[in-house]
């Protein structure tokens, strides 16, 4: 191998330094990657810190947005223009560029503040009338009976049918039951409280007050709601997770407690906000406290549970003590829709990680299937089943008769073919909760331009999203 000379190892240096100086400076930068570090959210104030120092920025190529939709919805939307009066930059100590924004938005734990928007009537003669057959309905311990083909909106009673002509629910002394299955009561609360606003009509707040305190009476000491009052002596009078009735209940108990619309305005007074406030305090401490814990880890929840001990109970017959693939999802969906505490994260990334470990892969459920074959393979696709095993996650099913199977095949065609026992309740929760997070009113930066640059030629990127979490 030849030796290089002295003389050639220097000319070599020159001619190196000549490209380098003949190069524009960015093309060794390209490697740079400008991109949003962080978002920060708190009064009324959002800063955004970028990795990179900018000599000048173009406040153009980033808006800062807020999702709209509610975890109910589960449907986020980046969609709500923060409304930005003021804007500045500055440089760290980190030699980072630092924009900072002064919004009219309140906001509060990285999420804008938002105020329930009021429902308007077309017709409010009608919703008078619907409101009036409401409140004739009411039984007089508050609450109201579940009326199947929405009775109570057609028309008023009669004076002498019984109150609870549908369930026929009644107390060994004859009294009739009040409900909040079937949406009963909480609904018509609301309804009746829309129509009040519009009217001031006392009689409608005296009923929205009376429908309260049978809420209140409805839940026990320790938080639970039951599903009737007075006692019905069955299951009814378990904590009810079961068809959303406890966690509905308490929506609109919360709703209360803010006096967000339509317990706006005089219709609540301060008294009612703050049982209503103390209500939704001892409900969650009791959906915390009732989380199953199933081989040693935190898992999801039972249709019902003891108000007592918390322990998982029993429904109907087929609907066994276990852990629900289904009403667990609308209990995560009222934690996650919170301010997140340790104690509520702990509650909800546990029963997350459960659905995930206790899916079935590559399966697709077929309620009434022509060939009787209710699961059936299908890449890609994964199911819940409505019931599982309190010790070992395997699936329950079961007839009339109460005894649990492990296979639906063991069951008679009645109840086979004339319950759910399978679903995909917890996919889109999931798959949101993986991908965007805890997102309620959470504050978002969108790069729509990128006009700012580096002295290195470093931009940003057009369309990366940056939230104020992660």
């Amino acid at each position: 191998m030849r030796k290089l000379s002295l003389k050639m190892i220097i000319s070599l240096g020159l001619f190196m330094s000549v490209i380098f100086i003949s190069f524009p400076y960015n093309v060794f930068a390209m490697d740079e990657k400008v991109e949003i570090e962080k978002v920060e959210a708190f009064g009324n104030t959002v800063t955004i810190t970028l990795n990179s120092k900018f000599d000048k920025f173009d406040f153009s190529d980033i808006v800062l947005k807020a999702y709209s939709s509610d975890w109910y919805s589960l449907d986020p939307q980046i969609n709500q223009n923060l409304n930005v009066i003021n804007k500045s930059m500055e440089i760290n100590d980190e030699n980072k560029t630092v924009l900072k924004y002064e919004v009219l938005e309140d906001i509060e734990n990285n999420r804008i503040v938002t105020k329930p928007k009021e429902e308007k009537f077309d017709s409010i003669m009608e919703q008078i009338k619907i409101a009036d057959n409401y409140v004739s309905w009411q039984m007089d311990n508050g609450g109201w009976d579940k009326a199947y083909g929405e009775l109570h909106k057609m028309r008023k009673w009669n004076g002498i049918e019984p109150k609870n002509i549908h369930s026929g629910w009644k107390t060994p002394e004859g009294e009739p039951i009040g409900t909040i299955d079937n949406s009963a009561t909480y609904s018509h609360i609301i309804e009746i409280a829309k129509v009040y606003q519009r009217t001031k009509n006392p009689i409608y707040k005296k009923s929205v007050e009376n429908g309260l305190d049978f809420l209140f009476k409805l839940q026990y000491p320790s938080g639970g709601f039951s599903q009737v009052y007075p006692p019905r002596g069955n299951y009814s009078d378990y904590v009810t997770f079961n068809d959303n009735a406890m966690i509905n209940a308490l929506r609109m108990i919360e709703d209360v407690s803010k006096k967000n619309y339509p317990f706006n305005g005089d219709l609540i007074s301060d008294e009612y906000a703050e049982k209503a406030k103390t209500s939704v305090s001892k409900g969650i401490d009791f959906i915390l406290k009732s989380q199953i814990v199933s081989k040693g880890v935190l898992s999801a929840w039972c249709a019902q549970h003891d108000p007592t001990t918390y322990e998982p109970k029993g429904g109907r017959a087929y609907e066994l003590p276990s852990i629900s693939g289904s009403e667990s999802v609308v209990i995560l969906k009222f934690l996650i829709d919170r301010e997140q505490t340790p104690e509520i994260k702990k509650a909800v990334d546990a029963a997350i990680k459960w659905f995930k470990e206790n899916s079935v892969e590559n399966t697709e459920y077929d309620k009434k299937p022509q060939d009787r074959i209710s699961f059936k393979p299908k890449a890609g696709s994964r199911v819940w089943y409505r019931f599982y095993d309190l010790e070992t996650n395997e699936p329950i099913f079961s007839d009339r008769d109460g005894i649990p199977k492990r296979n639906i095949d063991e069951i008679g065609d009645e109840r086979r073919f004339g319950y759910t026992w399978a679903g995909k309740w917890p996919e889109k929760l999931i798959n949101i909760m993986d991908s965007v997070g805890y997102y309620r009113n959470l504050v978002v930066a969108e790069v729509i331009g990128n006009n700012s640059k580096t002295q290195n030629g470093g931009r940003l990127e057009i369309g990366t999203i940056k939230s104020a979490e992660k």
